[in-house]
């Protein structure tokens, strides 16, 4: 091979080394954020609005859950969702004005404690 062929194949080696190390970095940093909430197909017409949840003045509105089965199980797919590997600590159900809100108290992964609250109005006694 000529001097300047194995330069130009050098370049391209040196080349495509830093392209996948670059691509390799964003693939780890994209890993790093939130997916889009995925239900099951028993749940797709479940939907989340409001706050997030770190009070019952920004709480996440549960909506079209049919009955307090399937409200319950959406308020798990969101928690697993949010906070990955999270367990349930404890949960308590209390009332605002004409609003009834479930909080849960869960345990983070990373071990912190932390309170989500639920309106859950729009499915609450429903069976």
């Amino acid at each position: 091979m000529e001097r300047s062929s194995m330069g130009r194949m050098l370049w391209l080696l040196v080349w495509l080394l830093v392209w996948l190390l670059g691509m390799t970095v964003l693939q780890a940093g994209a890993a790093d954020e939130p997916t889009q909430l995925q239900l099951p197909s028993k749940l797709q017409h479940v939907s989340f609005t409001g706050g997030d949840g770190s009070s019952c003045e920004k709480a996440v509105v549960i909506q079209n859950a049919a009955n307090n089965f399937e409200g319950v199980a959406a308020e798990k797919a969101w928690i697993s969702w949010k906070y990955p590997k999270a367990k349930l600590k404890s949960q308590g159900l209390s009332g605002i004005g004409n609003k009834t809100f479930d909080r849960l108290e869960i345990e983070t992964a990373q071990g912190a404690s932390k309170t989500i609250c639920f309106d859950i109005t729009d499915f609450f006694g429903q069976w």
